[in-house]
């Protein structure tokens, strides 16, 4: 992944969990709490799987860098 293409995907994973904290500012009742709940967790579950992802993409690099020796 190139860094740009990080730093967006990492944003937007941002974006996501400062937008349902905004929603449960701004929205009242169970439609707020709804939002909250998905847009949050949408948000941080994103971040997980693109770390995961970076330390898979790590260990690749790794290991071609030792087969290349």
């Amino acid at each position: 992944m190139s860094r740009r293409t990080r730093v967006l995907a990492f944003g937007a994973c941002a974006i996501l969990v400062i937008a349902g904290a905004v929603c449960g500012a701004l929205v009242r009742g169970i439609v707020g709490e709804v939002l909250v709940i998905a847009l949050v967790s949408a948000g941080l579950a994103g971040a997980a799987l693109l770390i995961f992802l970076e330390i898979g993409l790590g260990e690749e690099h790794d290991r071609d860098r030792e087969r290349r020796r």
